[in-house]
């Protein structure tokens, strides 16, 4: 998301427009999956997952390794 220069709100519109049913991730859902605290990137599903990556054209391992790309 910072790479991309991307913020929450954005990149929350972003994943409506790639999302096949229009409904994309909500901002607070975003919000938790960047979250370094506790409960960051441990709740959220497949589905966030994959539109996360399309909506920044991105394969989805890149995005979710510790290994920078």
């Amino acid at each position: 998301m910072q790479t991309a220069g991307l913020s929450i709100e954005r990149l929350a519109e972003k994943t409506k427009e790639v999302d096949p049913a229009g409904y994309g991730i909500s901002q607070s859902a975003i919000g938790t999956m960047v979250s370094t605290g506790h409960s960051g990137r441990n709740s959220f599903t497949a589905r966030s997952a994959d539109l996360v990556a399309r909506a920044l054209d991105r394969p989805i391992e890149e995005l979710f390794t510790n290994t920078p790309a």
